[in-house]
């Protein structure tokens, strides 16, 4: 079994929540993936079951609330297994239709699939100087910084910034990590690093012309069939979002996990269905007629 032949995902649940949003379709329930038996696939009935066995047992035992489980091949699907509960405050059972906060899968699914978008229309180097598309990104070093070290966090940049205690408007948030010192010179050291993926965004942004949630929207999610998918999910959402982390730091301007600044949201939000449109399109085992670039 390959990765171009199969797929799993786990979403596990946290703690608290909340979101708020736009007016938007409702998120779908299902998967709408043909469902398949797992001995059909190639999968052992019995070691499945054993992986949802230990999920169960895992989110009875409060290692965490709940979580969903989906294992598919050749664009069908052997297991979908919800187990657990939404939150150790609110114990309705997960749902297959359970939206759950991606976190930084948003760097893997979202923005790297629009710097994928843009470098195959060639409105993106990956070797091109940062400071080419963004002059804002200032200080000791930084013209030295490509495209490319932001994607493989080796630009220098620290690990985070704390800019929901420090910053009140998206304007300050960025300002404020563009004119971040480096740590170390471009490309010698490797430093996981959300301010690589803030920096990137302002780039697809300009490049584009357009929102970096519009984008994805318009590029990725939809022609993906992914309408579950989005930053800040609406109100009437609410009810199906797993919390993801107990907030008890930032004063209400939390909206759920990583859900920060007021209403600039670092982090998009699915449900499993989602996830595996995604899975699929990337395995190339769902649509082999589909493509996002050439």
């Amino acid at each position: 079994m390959t990765a171009r032949a199969a797929l799993a995902i786990v979403w596990v649940g946290g703690l608290t929540a909340g979101c708020r949003g736009s007016a938007a379709p409702p998120a779908p329930l299902s998967t709408a993936i043909p469902a398949a038996s797992p001995g059909s696939l190639g999968f052992d009935s019995t070691g499945l079951a054993g992986v949802i066995g230990y999920l169960r047992a895992e989110a009875d035992s409060g290692a965490f609330p709940g979580a969903v489980l989906a294992v598919g091949r050749h664009g069908r699907l052997a297991v979908l297994a919800p187990v657990g509960v939404y939150a150790v405050s609110d114990r309705r059972p997960v749902q297959a239709g359970t939206i759950y906060d991606l976190a930084s899968l948003t760097k893997v699914v979202g923005l790297t699939s629009a710097c994928m978008l843009l470098v195959d229309e060639g409105k993106l180097a990956l070797d091109a100087p940062v400071q080419h598309y963004l002059p804002e990104f200032t200080g000791p070093m930084k013209d030295r910084v490509t495209i490319r070290h932001l994607l493989t966090h080796s630009a220098g940049l620290v690990a985070d910034l704390p800019l929901y205690d420090s910053t009140r408007t998206r304007a300050a948030a960025l300002q404020a990590v563009d004119t971040t010192t480096l740590l170390a010179p471009p490309g010698t050291t490797y430093r996981y690093s959300d301010l690589s993926a803030i920096v990137l965004m302002q780039v697809v942004e300009r490049l584009a012309g357009e929102p970096l949630d519009r984008f994805l929207a318009r590029r990725v999610f939809g022609p993906l069939g992914m309408p579950a998918t989005r930053f800040l999910p609406p109100p009437e959402w609410r009810d199906r979002i797993a919390p993801t982390e107990n907030d008890t730091v930032s004063d209400g301007r939390f909206l759920g996990s990583r859900l920060r600044i007021g209403r600039y949201s670092t982090t998009f939000f699915s449900t499993t269905a989602g996830s595996l449109a995604f899975s699929r399109f990337a395995a190339d085992s769902g649509w082999p007629t589909l493509q996002l670039s050439r």
